[in-house]
């Protein structure tokens, strides 16, 4: 009976240890569950085939939603509207339709075109228009799209806005792109026709005027450039390279084909471009030190989280390697989602207010009940808890006023997955700060 009892309260504490952070239960499909460290609302928006099939049927059957459905696009990429009325989700890979969610009730309204068989995966990035709340843009081969929904009827109407003939096909800055704040300006990137290189293209979205170009890499396929962006005032044009050596660069807008490349970073990190509250703009990044931002007009480095330290030595409590994304409508703020815990806190650019925490992925914290390194492996992260293969990570973006956070999560659900193209269960969820079911 002692042998038993003993053995009782080990396997309790086992069992305590598994459901910590990372095994809570999933909320239903548009339902929710109480986060229990911050005791806000957490719903989720993406499900499996039958279940977005059976909320709003896909046009083209069960068999075509993909796991890319039921997830958002990005970090950068946010998935709510400009009033945030509703939210787009990421484009299924050959499936030319993207998932609409209604965010007053959490419920799937309906399926919105999108690229009809994409050129490159990036092509599955939709970016909601910076003025107009019920438009949204995709390009399409080597064309800017632009669709409209009318949010009374969920029937949208697509039209071409530009055609870019000397590319072959093109995306927004490959995956990572975005509107200046005012809507008007943009940078595309792409393969030019004939294979002969990769090209990063300037564009005044109302004047429908594209600048010229500027070469990123000597062939279509090269890894040598990885994405562009403009940054919110549109002053700027960033983009990052693995080649010749790893670097983060800027340059003006007006001058992208011409100018010498400032370098800011000599690392390519998942970030954000994010204005503090002078409205001056700043790259904002995550390592093992902490979180960074780096101000764009001089490459002024100043480390933000956990303090304003500039130089800290690599800590696990410190650290804020993961997943970076601007809140738009909150100058001087950012949502970072952790690799070390799944832990996701709003952060001020000026390194003095309090971080706030908002809620945890709870997603891959498999590993500290890991008792091998080749389960840690399996379950795709250390055993220390730090997830470490992309496709398990949070990548956790915000609505414009913060009070929407969008996060990617399996709820512990799988050992392992692959979201290109196998199935899974890694689906959108979403946390609301204002506590309205």
């Amino acid at each position: 009976m002692i042998k038993f009892s003993g053995l009782l309260v080990f396997l309790l504490l086992v069992n305590l240890l598994l459901c910590s952070v990372g095994n809570a239960a999933a909320p239903p499909l548009a339902g929710f569950t109480l986060d229990p460290d911050t005791d806000f609302n957490v719903w989720r928006l993406g499900g499996s085939s039958a279940e977005m099939q059976q909320q709003c049927p896909h046009p083209d059957g069960e068999d075509n939603i993909t796991l890319l459905h039921a997830q958002h696009f990005y970090s950068r990429t946010s998935p709510a509207n400009r009033t945030e009325t509703h939210a787009l989700g990421s484009a299924g890979q050959n499936h030319p339709y993207a998932a609409l969610w209604r965010l007053s009730d959490k419920r799937l309204v309906g399926w919105v075109p999108t690229a009809e068989k994409e050129a490159d995966l990036q092509q599955r990035q939709l970016l909601w228009d910076r003025q107009a709340d019920n438009v949204y843009w995709f390009t399409d081969g080597n064309r800017l799209m632009r669709a409209s929904i009318d949010f009374s009827t969920y029937k949208t109407r697509v039209q071409e806005w530009a055609h870019f003939p000397d590319f072959a096909w093109i995306t927004f800055g490959m995956g990572e792109g975005n509107f200046s704040d005012d809507g008007k300006r943009l940078v595309l990137a792409g393969a030019a026709q004939g294979g002969s290189g990769m090209y990063i293209q300037p564009y005044e979205v109302a004047d429908k005027r594209a600048l010229p170009w500027r070469k990123v890499a000597a062939s279509v396929g090269d890894d040598s450039f990885d994405w562009a962006s403009v940054d919110p005032t549109g002053e700027y044009v960033l983009f990052a390279q693995h080649a010749p050596q790893e670097a983060m660069l800027v340059v003006p807008f007006a001058e992208t084909a011409t100018a010498s490349p400032r370098v800011l970073l000599d690392d390519v990190k998942h970030s954000d471009i994010a204005l503090d509250r002078e409205g001056i703009p700043w790259l904002v990044y995550g390592n093992w030190r902490g979180l960074f931002k780096v101000k764009l007009a001089d490459a002024h480095s100043q480390r933000i989280w956990p303090d304003t330290k500039e130089e800290a030595e690599p800590d696990a409590r410190a650290s804020a390697s993961g997943h970076v994304a601007r809140i738009a409508g909150k100058p001087g703020w950012v949502l970072m989602s952790r690799h070390q815990d799944g832990s996701l806190y709003q952060v001020s650019l000026d390194g003095k207010t309090p971080a706030r925490h908002v809620g945890n992925s709870r997603q891959g914290r498999g590993p500290r009940q890991a008792d091998s390194k080749q389960t840690a492996r399996r379950w795709g992260v250390t055993r220390d808890g730090e997830v470490t293969t992309y496709k398990r990570e949070a990548r956790a973006a915000s609505s414009p006023s913060g009070r929407y956070v969008f996060f990617v999560s399996d709820y512990h659900a799988h050992a392992s997955y692959d979201p290109e193209p196998e199935p899974g269960t890694a689906y959108l969820n979403l946390i609301d700060l204002e506590q309205e079911p």
